[in-house]
Order: structure tokens, then C-alpha cells, then sequence
């Protein structure tokens, strides 16, 4: 009987599971939401999450990872396909039409739909990464752009002008999205201030001679920025303390049982 029950309350499980999890396009305008504004003449759109109410069944998820699904707006989605929305005049037709698009979006909502498999059923089997793997992501947002006239560097914490196209052979949506938003959160925060440790990394910089020509001086930088952060402390910690405050909206395990490795 109890065996019976147990099956029973399984399959109630799983069928209100596949319920919400394969619906999740159905809230799409409640979560995702744009707008055309316009800035010095320019018109563009600004596309964000919007937080969801407490009782949403999709709140935890949404509200914990606001930055992180904007970043995957951003980033992982068809950015030609989204410029034609800019042709819609009428504010409720855009916002339909938005969330048609991303439907359509075979990258996106894929992604989407992995995540709330991952996180409303945790039987789901995630990946499981390491901190080391967190670090060869998150280092490429601390980005040398280039190099002033007078031989300055000009550094940039950005979700759009960073190391990743040119260095990861992979993508790693998942580990993009939370590395960018963990430093974004972190970024002049009371704990963790990654803006001091950037600047800190780039003083480093200036007590080498990375080269004479510029091009070739820039590209050491670069690299040899990467490496600094690589062996912060602060960045590792932060990764880590971000991970365990999210870690029930996340998709993916984070072992962070292997000690440090230096570089």
C-alpha cells in the first residue's frame, strides 16, 4: 500500500513538474519585458527582467537572476532578428512581438528551458563545475581595451566588451551569466569590492615592461591582467559566497572541495 502511494504521489509529482517547467514560455511577458527609449536623439530599445511577485511560482528563480537573464538577453539571442522590433511603433505590439521572438529563438529558449528543468526539479542531473573553471570564465571581464596616448591602460568591466569571444573556444552560458552577475553585484559592494581589485591588478601592470610596440604591449597586458585575477583571492571568495547564496536558482554544482591552483 505505502508502495503504491509512493508511485502515486511520484507521478503527481512529475506530471505538476513537466506542468510548469514546459510552460515557462507561457510567462515570458511577465518575465522579459522592453521598451524603446531614446538617448541624445538615438532611438534604441531597452530590453530587462522584470521581478516577479512573491506567490509567482517562478519568483525564486527570476528574482535571484535578474542580471543573469539579462545578460542572456544580451548575449544569447538572435541580436540582428531583435533589431527589427525597433520598426514597431506601438508600446503593447512591441512587447508582444518581443515575446514572440523570444519564443522563437531556438539559443534562448533552450537555455530557458534547461534552467527551470534544473531548478524547480532538482532530480535533473546539472553540471557539476569547478572553481578553476568559474576563474578562466570570470577573469575575462576584467578587460584591457587599450592604451591612451599618454600610455595609460583603459580597463572595463563589461557584459558586451570582454575576453570571452576571443579566448573560450566554448561558450558557457550558464557560467557567463552568473560570473558577469556575481561581479556586477560585487563590483564596489561592502564584502567583496571588485572595482579595487581591478584597479589594484592594473598598478601591477604598470611595474612591468610589457613591450615597446603598442599592439604587442597591449596584448601582454591583457594576458598578463587575466593571470592577476586568475590568483585574486577576493575573486575566488566571491565566486564561491555568490554561488552558495544562489546555489538553489542555479543550474549547475559548484565543487569547490580542490584547493587554489596558481598561475
Amino acid at each position: 500500500m505505502r508502495f503504491l502511494f509512493f508511485i502515486s504521489f511520484t507521478l503527481i509529482q512529475s506530471a505538476l513538474f513537466a506542468q510548469s517547467s514546459s510552460g515557462i514560455q507561457d510567462d515570458y511577458d511577465e518575465i522579459f519585458h522592453i521598451k524603446k527609449e531614446n538617448y541624445e536623439g538615438r532611438e534604441y530599445l531597452r530590453s530587462w527582467v522584470k521581478e516577479l511577485d512573491r506567490e509567482h511560482p517562478l519568483s525564486g528563480l527570476v528574482n535571484n537572476n535578474k542580471v543573469f537573464l539579462e545578460y542572456w538577453l544580451t548575449n544569447f539571442t538572435d541580436r540582428e532578428a531583435y533589431q527589427q522590433l525597433m520598426e514597431i511603433e506601438k508600446e503593447e505590439e512591441l512587447q508582444e512581438e518581443f515575446t514572440g521572438f523570444l519564443k522563437r529563438d531556438p539559443q534562448f529558449d533552450h537555455l530557458m528551458t534547461a534552467l527551470s528543468k534544473k531548478v524547480e526539479n532538482r532530480s535533473v542531473v546539472a553540471d557539476t563545475v569547478s572553481v578553476d573553471q568559474l576563474l578562466n570564465v570570470a577573469v575575462k571581464y576584467f578587460n584591457i581595451l587599450g592604451i591612451t596616448a599618454e600610455g595609460s591602460y583603459k580597463g572595463k568591466v563589461c557584459a558586451g566588451l570582454n575576453g570571452i569571444t576571443e579566448t573560450l573556444s566554448e561558450r558557457k552560458p550558464e557560467l557567463e551569466a552568473f560570473c558577469f552577475s556575481a561581479i556586477l553585484k560585487n563590483l564596489q559592494g561592502e564584502e567583496f569590492n571588485m572595482y579595487n581589485e581591478f584597479v589594484a591588478a592594473i598598478k601591477e601592470l604598470y611595474k612591468q615592461e610589457l613591450g615597446v610596440d603598442r599592439e604587442a604591449r597591449l596584448l601582454r597586458a591583457q594576458g598578463a591582467m587575466f593571470s592577476l585575477m586568475r590568483n585574486n583571492e577576493q575573486l575566488r571568495e566571491m565566486l564561491i559566497s555568490e554561488y552558495e547564496k544562489r546555489k538553489h536558482y542555479l543550474p549547475f554544482v559548484l565543487d569547490h572541495s580542490a584547493q587554489p591552483k596558481k598561475i
